[in-house]
């Protein structure tokens, strides 16, 4: 069954998604609601409330559209929405005043004869966003798996910027890896872990045998496989629910796509009960950016804004702002979301990675530089932010650390022209 959940409620999203068999969308505009309800396949039901503050009128011509469609309508209103309930109730329609999440999902699933499906794990969910392009979305993507994996943790990275596909080249994924776009154009019914798990690519180079943990993908790129059109909002929706159901990864890092009016990926994370990583340079164009996409998420999901969190880039040599001034800013404008850490600049780390044959991590390269410190800092207060307890210490740096691993024959990878592409 397919729910059309058109709501603000915090943590009704979580609430109702216990349901088995159910897939839910969630739109966070009535616009995108009513184009589910007159496109090619019509959801089976839709649930409206009055907290995206919505017109009454409005309202009552998204309850006409679904009815002409053959969708199932449950209504909730309070305060002086109210005076629509007996029209709604003469309608045909269910209806409810009620705020409380459990509650509302608890008359959904009774309303729908929905039955709660076993207790899964709360994997988490952490979406990276940006407002445009080239501000270092798909390198933190990268970075903070990688963190994560020395920590003993198994990380799912998903790519969904099918547009710009940095995670390719990134990790050096072959043009034969399998492609969630073929599992997409199989439809719902196959978005399911048994379904998805044939599409998850696994590579040898991501995975160790010193405790670590690993590194899969769900892939989706055009250089892999091509699609005849992006996938629907709704489709991404519920494949994302299929997603979460995934218990054999501590969390799952997804790469979004910058835009995110058209495809609000991350807005649907925020509001699925996840959480959103901007990176932030501090230059004028990048920070103004990031400020758009918080504004965005404060119309939309103003309830879940404290689970936002900035990343901090050092900026480029030219670049007089600095990150403390950039902080200031946006700790004054948006005061409930809180930063990361700061990650520097390392631009030689970074070059020898990407002239390296294979697939290599910075972190790999330079073990005790300031770059990897601060990786292993910022993995850490990830780890804290959501709740998870990482299975390995972070790696010890320093004068000392470097002494014991000389002692242990231990060296950071080098690299040499013959090593060289």
């Amino acid at each position: 069954m397919e729910l059309v959940l058109f709501s603000a409620l915090d943590g009704l999203p979580m609430a109702v998604e216990g349901f088995r068999d159910l897939d839910v969308i969630v739109p966070s505009r009535l616009d995108q609601a009513l184009r589910l309800l007159s496109g090619p396949r019509v959801p089976d039901a839709i649930y409206l409330d009055d907290t995206r503050g919505v017109a009454l009128p409005d309202l009552w011509r998204a309850v006409s559209t679904a009815q002409e469609a053959g969708a199932r309508v449950l209504l909730n209103m309070s305060g002086s929405a109210r005076n629509i309930l007996d029209d709604a109730r003469s309608a045909g329609v269910a209806v409810l005043t009620e705020r409380d999440p459990t509650a509302v999902a608890a008359w959904i699933g009774l309303q729908l004869g929905l039955h709660r499906g076993a207790t899964t794990r709360n994997t988490p969910i952490i979406a990276i966003g940006a407002a445009k392009g080239g501000i270092g979305k798909t390198f933190a993507t990268c970075v903070l798996a990688e963190g994560l994996r020395r920590r003993g943790l198994n990380v799912l990275v998903w790519d969904s910027d099918i547009s710009n596909p940095g995670l390719v080249p990134a990790f050096r994924v072959p043009s034969s890896a399998p492609s969630y776009l073929h599992l997409i154009q199989r439809g719902p019914s196959h978005w399911n872990p048994t379904g998805i798990q044939p599409f998850i690519y696994a590579p040898e180079h991501t995975r160790s045998a010193n405790n670590w943990g690993a590194i899969n993908f769900l892939i989706g790129s055009h250089t892999v496989a091509r699609a005849e059109n992006d996938v629907r909002l709704p489709d991404w929706q519920s494949f994302y629910q299929g997603v979460t159901t995934l218990d054999t990864y501590d969390l799952v890092l997804i790469d979004t796509p910058p835009d995110y009016l058209r495809r609000p990926y991350a807005t649907h994370v925020l509001q699925a009960g996840g959480t959103v990583i901007l990176p932030t340079p501090p230059g004028a164009r990048e920070r103004m950016g990031v400020g758009h996409m918080l504004d965005h998420f404060r119309e939309h999901a103003p309830e879940r804004l404290e689970h936002c969190a900035l990343l901090f880039m050092e900026p480029e040599r030219g670049v007089t702002v600095t990150v403390n001034d950039v902080a200031g800013l946006f700790g004054r404008r948006y005061p409930q979301v809180s930063a990361l850490g700061v990650l520097p600049r390392a631009p030689k780390l970074a070059s020898l990675a990407d002239e390296h044959d294979g697939y290599i991590s910075m972190i790999d390269i330079g073990p005790h530089s300031a770059f990897t410190q601060a990786v292993h800092r910022i993995t850490d207060a990830l780890c804290t932010r959501v709740g998870i307890t990482p299975r390995l210490p972070i790696p010890r740096s320093g004068p000392i650390a470097r002494a014991l691993a000389h002692m242990r024959g231990e060296r950071a990878y080098t690299l040499t022209t013959a090593s060289m592409a």
